[in-house]
This record gives C-alpha cells, sequence and structure tokens, in this order.
C-alpha cells in the first residue's frame, strides 16, 4: 500500500461490505497511477466513512451486507487484490446483483453528497468543447435539437474550423489556476493529428487515434487470440497489463505513467474505443471527465471509414489489414456518430460533479460558423457573435473567474 493512503483505510477495509474490498484494494496498489482527482476524491470518501459514528456506519451498509449474505460471492481471500472478469461474471449473474447494484448507488450517493456539502474539493470553472469533423453534410439533419433547447447559438465570422488552433493553444497555454497539478489542465482527444503539437509546447495532455495506431493494432492482435472462455480473456487481459506500454507509444504520452495507464485502460475497456476513431473519442472523453477531471477538455471527433462486411464491425481488427477493399470514406455515417456521441460526452459530463453547473460548454462544427453555446446559469451574457479573439478572450475569462 502506498505510502500516500491514509493509515486508517486498511481497518476501514475490514469493516466495509465483502465486495467492497478488492477494488478498494486495487486502488490502494496502484495509488501513484491514479489521477489527483481520483485520489483527492478517495481521501475524502474515506475520511467521511472513517469519522462516521459506527452505529451510522452499520446502517449504511447494513442492506448491502445482508444482501451480500445471499449471494454466491467468489472465495476472495483476504489478501485479493482486484476483479477478474471470472469473479466479475459471478457477481454480474447472480439474482440478487440488481438489488445490489441499487444498493451500492445509494451508498455512493449518499457519500458523495456529504463530501461535496463539506467543501473539501476544488471546484473551479471549467470548459468543455465538442467539434464535429469538416466535410460531413451538416444540412442533412438539425445539430443537437435536445441540447439546442437548453442553450442558444452563437454566430462566428469565420468557420469554427478556423478559430479551432488558436483557441485550442491559447487554451493549452494559460496559467494554470492554483489547486490544480499540470495534468488536470487541459487534455485533448482528436482522430488526427492536428493539435497534437500541443503536447510538445505545454502542459496539454493530446490523445491521438492516428498516433496511438501502433498499440491499437497490438492490442488488437492479442485480443483476437482470446478462446472462448474466461479463463482466457483473464489471461489475455493480464498479458496485456503488463505488457510495456513505452513501447507502443509516442512521448510525451509514453513518459507519463499515469497516461501511459489510461491509455491501457481505454483501449481494455471495449465500448468501440479499439476499432471506431469516434468511439474512442466518446469513450476516451467520458473517462477523462471522470477520472482525471481536467479544467478543459476538447474532444474531436473525425471522419470514419465505410464498414467493410466481416471485419472491423465482428473482429478486435483493423479493417485496412482484415479486408482488401479500398477504403472509403462515409462523411453521412460520421455525422450522426458524432453527433450522437459529442452529445453523449455532454451528458457524460453533466453525471460528474464537478462540472454540473461549474461548466461551459461549446458544441461546435468545424465546417459552420455558429457554436451552440451551454452553460450554467451564473455564466455571463453570451455575445450574439464573436470573432476568434473575442471567443478566445470570453473562454480564457470564464476560467479565471471565481464560482
Amino acid at each position: 500500500m502506498s505510502e500516500a493512503v491514509p493509515e486508517f483505510a486498511k481497518d476501514l477495509i475490514g469493516r466495509l461490505p465483502r465486495t467492497f474490498g478488492p477494488a478498494l484494494k486495487d486502488q490502494f496498489q496502484q495509488w501513484d497511477l491514479l489521477f489527483p482527482a481520483e485520489q483527492r476524491s478517495l481521501r475524502a470518501q474515506l475520511h467521511w466513512l472513517d469519522e462516521l459514528p459506527r452505529d451510522r456506519f452499520q446502517t449504511l451498509f447494513a442492506p448491502i451486507i445482508a444482501i451480500e449474505g445471499k449471494m454466491e460471492l467468489p472465495d476472495w481471500q483476504p489478501g485479493t487484490v482486484g476483479l477478474s472478469v471470472h469473479d466479475s461474471g459471478l457477481l454480474a449473474r447472480s439474482p440478487l446483483y440488481p438489488k445490489w447494484r441499487v444498493e451500492v448507488e445509494k451508498v455512493f450517493t449518499e457519500v458523495d453528497d456529504a463530501v461535496e456539502k463539506s467543501g473539501v474539493l476544488p471546484r473551479p470553472p471549467r470548459f468543455l468543447l465538442c467539434v464535429l469533423p469538416a466535410g460531413v453534410p451538416l444540412t442533412s439533419q438539425p445539430l443537437w435539437p435536445e441540447l439546442a433547447k437548453h442553450g442558444a447559438w452563437t454566430k462566428l465570422d469565420v468557420p469554427f474550423g478556423q478559430m479551432l488552433p488558436p483557441l485550442a493553444e491559447a487554451l493549452a497555454e494559460r496559467k494554470p489556476i492554483a489547486g490544480l497539478e499540470p495534468i488536470e489542465s487541459t487534455w485533448v482527444l482528436e482522430c488526427e493529428t492536428k493539435l497534437s503539437p500541443l503536447a510538445e509546447t505545454s502542459t496539454a495532455t493530446v490523445l491521438s487515434w492516428a498516433v496511438l495506431a501502433g498499440a491499437r493494432r497490438e492490442f488488437s492482435s492479442k485480443l483476437n487470440s482470446i478462446r472462448r472462455d474466461l479463463h482466457s480473456v483473464d489471461e489475455t487481459n493480464e498479458e496485456l497489463r503488463r505488457i510495456d506500454m513505452r513501447k507502443l507509444l509516442s512521448e510525451p504520452v509514453a513518459s507519463e505513467p499515469r497516461v501511459r495507464e489510461f491509455v491501457r485502460t481505454l483501449l481494455l475497456s471495449g465500448n468501440g474505443s479499439l476499432i471506431f476513431d469516434n468511439s474512442f473519442i466518446q469513450w476516451g472523453s467520458n473517462e477523462a471527465l471522470r477520472r482525471v477531471q481536467p479544467q478543459v477538455m476538447l474532444s474531436c471527433f473525425g471522419i470514419r471509414q465505410k464498414i467493410k462486411p466481416f471485419s472491423g464491425s465482428v473482429l478486435f481488427e483493423d479493417q485496412k489489414r482484415s479486408n482488401p477493399t479500398p477504403d472509403q470514406d462515409d462523411p453521412a455515417g460520421s455525422l450522426v456518430d458524432a453527433l450522437m456521441l459529442s452529445e453523449y460526452v455532454y451528458l457524460g459530463s453533466e453525471r460528474v460533479t464537478p462540472y454540473r453547473e461549474h461548466t461551459l460548454t461549446l458544441m461546435a462544427a468545424a465546417d459552420l460558423n455558429r457554436v451552440l453555446m451551454l452553460g450554467p446559469k451564473s455564466m455571463p451574457a453570451v455575445p450574439v457573435s464573436f470573432n476568434a479573439a473575442q471567443l478566445t478572450a470570453f473562454t480564457l475569462d470564464w476560467l479565471r473567474s471565481a464560482r
């Protein structure tokens, strides 16, 4: 257990429900690979639970412990760290699993609400940007009609794609605020490599689908070797967890252990992030919002290839290698994907407490000369139009404001 983990944690694990132990021990074992926001949140939760009166503690967890007593749980030993695919499957297949989930969610809601009310965690203003790629048929359907009911469209003097590079540069190079570490400042996920140079000139963390091609191929190859049994899944996952990511990643991602492990987990977690570029952007963005909680998050979607029969849609495989048919761009399909997935990114941010009522959000399209702006009631009045300099100044002023 890392020295940074509170001393009382060992005793606390023994008092918690059995199903909490392996996952919590896994977080303690990998403490140095957790992001600052994760560490702060976990410390705050543990402190709140540790200070809870014993009778209140027992009342809080009694429903979960009662359900566990009726479940056929895996035979975890005292030192068990983490859950295997096999163990997770046993838990999920239990008839009592839905009731267990409900009670677990109740507990976490109560703990998180108490921690939030305590005010011990920083809540600076934040910025989220989702960008549709150039070349999609924007006139074919309305853009984010449901989100537009809660925001306002603002005119731009040029298409947003021309504003993006200087805006991203200004955001990445802004002065960090007190209370946040550099790794929490700015995260960029993109399909191409247009913004990747920011990682060399600033503290921004940039993950590019294109740059990660080598890592994706390696993971796809390993995952295609899985036999149809859970033991094989566990073996392959364990092999991929041990693989040296530094050999598969470019600098500066390769040199930052927390980001390296973020990429590993992202590629192993499914949800299409290993196969489809826009799924990578959506899932990676939502995981960064949940785990890293950067003050600035830029999610840049791309043009995907048309799905080839019996290739990437059914295998963990790069369809360029598995099917000799020439690649074809799919602008129409990319628009459908990017609209839906970018909305998922926004909705995901709304489920993360630090972003709720603290975030200025821009939903944009590279070829469109207007943007959809969403924000809390405390957001300043939005001008009817922006040029590039005005949009950058408005965003930076928001990030510097005290909320």
